[in-house]
């Protein structure tokens, strides 16, 4: 047994994966959806880092910087990011948030709590949200 496989040892087990994932339900499509959000000055102050596989939309992350939090552009970008899975095909979006981060935001916005994993870290949770997407409900969301 290897504890530190090489970088090509993890594309070979990756691989392997996508090639057994495939052949069972065919390939994920998967598309990288990345948008970023910038102030007057062209500095970054958010973005949505995400995919698309399989008519589903994944946010893996989602950031907008501290001092411009609470002005929409959290919003926008997960809006864009919805909008732009919907062109795509994707009926469907999910994601994972911590306890001290987001899962209010995003229950605002539609997503339902699927699972939690206690404790992670200690005294907090990990939450698993989805949502329908259909062009109505990402409309409604631009309200």
């Amino acid at each position: 047994m290897n504890n530190s496989p090489t970088e090509n040892e993890i594309k070979y087990i990756r691989e392997a994966l996508y090639r057994f994932n495939s052949e069972k339900v065919g390939v994920d499509g998967h598309t990288p959806l990345n948008i970023v959000e910038y102030d007057e000055n062209g500095i970054i102050i958010g973005g949505v880092l995400g995919g698309t596989y399989w008519g589903w939309l994944y946010i893996d992350i989602l950031w907008v910087q501290e001092s411009h939090r609470l002005k929409g552009i959290g919003s926008k970008l997960l809006s864009e990011a919805e909008k732009e899975a919907l062109h795509r095909g994707c009926h469907h979006a999910h994601l994972d948030t911590m306890s001290w981060q987001a899962p209010e935001f995003y229950k605002k916005h539609g997503y339902e709590v699927i699972g939690v994993l206690p404790d992670i870290p200690s005294g907090n949770q990990k939450y698993l949200l989805m949502k329908a997407l259909d062009k109505q409900s990402v409309e409604n969301e631009e309200k």
